[in-house]
């Protein structure tokens, strides 16, 4: 029966999405909102009584015989509005003062999930500024330095230096600039971001889709935080593995442990986690429905929201909720200057011909203008088959909106949409850096530098850009290096007994020959007359066998740069489907060795294989070593995959390209490597790691 009436308690967007979802309720008859906006009033009545004040709440809510209250910001949890409507008897969906404190309190929730085991960063805290400030300069920067109270999503601050650090302390415990308080200190951790949010009841969970918003307030992540530009549900870098662990190792753990604690939840837990390459860690927790998140969540919810809610705040079981098949996306417009200073009042034009959700932020009405009222003014939101359809349909309406005074991001969702990069170079220059530092102390240590001899033969263009680029990382990172030129036509013989002499040279720990050989050369013979302990490509056929029955050996450049950069990503690989295009030995077969020693399952297949493109569609990890341009395209990549692309070829137009269509395939990849700069320098980073392993190998003997 539709006859129930509800307040809900806030304004903003997060209010309206929840006014929204519950206007779609076959039981709710009557919906108010305090103190509301320009946009919930026209599904709801507002009411002018802010979010804060307790008493005038409980008393309208009395005085109208409300069935059900709905509390949206974390302010009004924080001061106990709950406990009071609670106290009088009236139903309330939200979480006690004392169950707020996992938000309310940054120490209080990092406590928590130490003491239950829920993964979170290292962290230590603060009440005196010195103590803090001494302990912050001890560490590693970045620092990521938090009030422990709430602060409007302003008191987070990552210090990247010591200046930085000590403006922020100074800041929160000097000038008490959120109130008087103290600091936690946290690691600083890296990984993509997400939001897991979920209804709880004491230890009854029921999730939602995961969303992930852009905090940065312009293109390309750059410029200052802002409370949220846009967010998007159906994330790629997300596997049902990492899903299921955040669902009952994160949200479930806590939701026991605050019954554990005696103040149980009763309202929404928000996970505001990262995908780290240790896995999936706590950023913090939240109280209440997240921002700008749950404007692209709730669209999504199929069942009757007024029955969750009810459910929840008379601690009975529910149903778990159902939730469309589909993803949303949505864009947040906002006034010129935000986050920083804004003017209010600009006309706003259009948004009645907007054929998608528009939730209001910060507007307000005069007669029959619509106005600016705040730095996020509103937020447009539509639905998509994926995550490209959905952000097609979104900026196509943002473009009906006419005003001068707003801006807002072109580019939410890119990371879905493009794939984060595995940038093979800088991951091979921080390899290089610790190499040089290496290097030093082996030559103080043993009287000595390591050495590499390179060998090329002939005048191949590619062959002798990458020589001289082995050479020169050899000399930058301090080893002694020789490298040897023979001519086009050189035999057979004199390459050989070239590779004699370095072999009894005792002061050369590492040969490498670079290929293709000129065809009068047998490859696989010069390959194996390299002594077995300077073979730093790890061709030889003793090194190869080593490889395979899990001796210590010299592992080939490329699969190990290759399993590095997979690492990058934070791809935990044990059960997870690997498959590697090309059977080469130097290249496809070593690397599904190293696969398989990291217990993934792997498949091999070449450039013929039938119905290539219904194996790597199995791929969480799909490696392409074929040498063709684009043999694998866009549609043959499994969304959310890790994508490597060791092709190196010269297309039509003489550019460099992969065996993968990048652009179509990044579209999909959760990660990928770019061509160049993907591979190719950790091949090199590689080769000096195994040089002075060779070398290691050589002076303990």
């Amino acid at each position: 029966m539709k006859d129930k009436k509800v307040l809900v308690v806030g304004g903003g967007g997060r209010c309206h999405a929840i006014v929204d979802a519950l206007s779609r309720s076959p039981q709710v008859a009557k919906i108010w909102c305090a103190p509301g906006n320009a946009g919930i009033g026209l599904q709801a009545e507002n009411v002018p009584l802010k979010d804060t004040d307790v008493p005038g709440l409980l008393a309208f809510a009395q005085r109208e015989g409300i069935d059900l209250t709905v509390v949206g910001p974390e302010a009004a949890l924080a001061v106990g509005i709950v406990d009071a409507f609670r106290a009088a008897g009236l139903r309330i969906f939200g979480h006690t003062q004392a169950a707020t404190r996992i938000e309310s309190s940054k120490e209080f929730a990092k406590q928590l999930m130490e003491q239950y085991g829920i993964p979170t960063a290292a962290y230590r805290s603060f009440d005196d500024f010195q103590e803090a400030l001494d302990y912050v300069n001890a560490r590693p920067f970045p620092a990521v330095l938090k009030y422990d109270g709430l602060a409007a999503g302003k008191g987070v601050v990552i210090a990247a230096g010591p200046e930085e650090a000590e403006a922020a302390l100074r800041s929160m415990l000097l000038d008490e600039a959120f109130g008087k308080g103290r600091v936690v200190v946290e690691d600083f951790l890296t990984g993509p971001e997400f939001s897991f949010m979920a209804f709880v009841d004491g230890e009854r969970v029921y999730p939602m889709p995961l969303a992930q918003d852009h905090k940065r307030a312009f293109d390309g992540d750059k410029g200052p935080n802002t409370g949220g530009m846009g967010a998007y549900t159906g994330l790629p870098f997300i596997t049902d593995e990492d899903r299921e662990f955040a669902l009952h190792s994160i949200l479930e753990a806590a939701a026991k442990a605050m019954c554990a604690e005696g103040c149980p939840l009763s309202g929404v837990l928000y996970g505001g986690l990262m995908k780290t390459p240790a896995g999936i860690k706590v950023i913090e927790f939240n109280a209440r429905f997240g921002d700008p998140e749950t404007e692209v969540v709730l669209p999504l919810l199929e069942s009757d929201i007024y029955e969750i809610f009810e459910a929840v705040a008379c601690g009975r079981p529910a149903a778990q909720p159902v939730w469309r098949d589909a993803v949303s996306l949505g864009v947040v417009l906002a006034s010129k200057g935000y986050p920083g200073s804004y003017p209010k009042g600009a006309e706003i034009r259009g948004v009645d011909q907007v054929d998608a959700k528009v939730y209001h932020m910060g507007t307000r009405c005069e007669g029959d203008r619509l106005l600016t009222n705040g730095g996020r003014v509103m937020m447009v939101v539509a639905e998509g088959k994926d995550v490209r359809d959905a952000q097609r349909k979104v900026y196509a309406e943002l473009g009906k909106i006419s005003c001068d005074a707003l801006f807002y991001r072109r580019d939410i969702a890119h990371v879905a949409l493009d794939g984060r990069l595995l940038d093979g170079k800088a991951l091979s220059a921080t390899i290089k850096e610790e190499l040089r530092e290496r290097v030093g102390k082996l030559e103080i240590k043993y009287g000595r530098k390591p050495s590499l001899a390179v060998i090329i033969v002939g005048n191949n263009p590619a062959s002798q850009v990458y020589v001289r680029n082995k050479v020169k990382t050899a000399i930058y990172v301090g080893m002694n290096s020789r490298l040897i030129t023979m001519a086009e036509d050189a035999s057979e013989e004199s390459l050989l007994q070239m590779i004699d002499t370095l072999n009894r040279d005792p002061e050369v720990d590492g040969i490498l020959v670079q290929l293709p050989l000129p065809k009068q050369i047998c490859e696989e013979r010069v390959i194996d007359a390299i002594a077995k302990e300077k073979d730093v490509d790890g061709f030889h056929v003793l090194n190869v066998g080593d490889l395979w029955l899990g001796r210590p050996c010299s592992v080939p450049c490329t699969p190990k740069g290759i399993l590095r950069l997979i690492d990058e990503s934070g791809l935990d690989l044990s059960g997870k489907v690997a498959v590697v295009v090309g059977r080469s030995n130097i290249v496809g077969k070593p690397v599904a060795k190293l696969l398989l020693d990291r217990h993934a399952t792997v498949i091999i297949a070449h450039s013929r294989t039938k119905d290539l493109k219904s194996i790597t569609l199995q791929a969480d990890v799909l490696v392409v070593a074929v040498g063709r341009e684009n043999i694998v395209t866009g549609d043959m990549v499994k969304p959310g995959a890790v994508v490597i692309d060791v092709g190196m070829n010269r297309n039509a137009e003489g550019k460099l390209c992969g065996d993968v269509d990048f652009v179509a395939a990044r579209q999909r990849a959760s990660w990928i490597t770019p061509v160049p700069g993907g591979v190719g320098p950790m091949t090199i980073a590689m080769l000096m790691e195994n040089t002075v392993e060779c070398f290691l190998a050589r002076v303990g003997q």
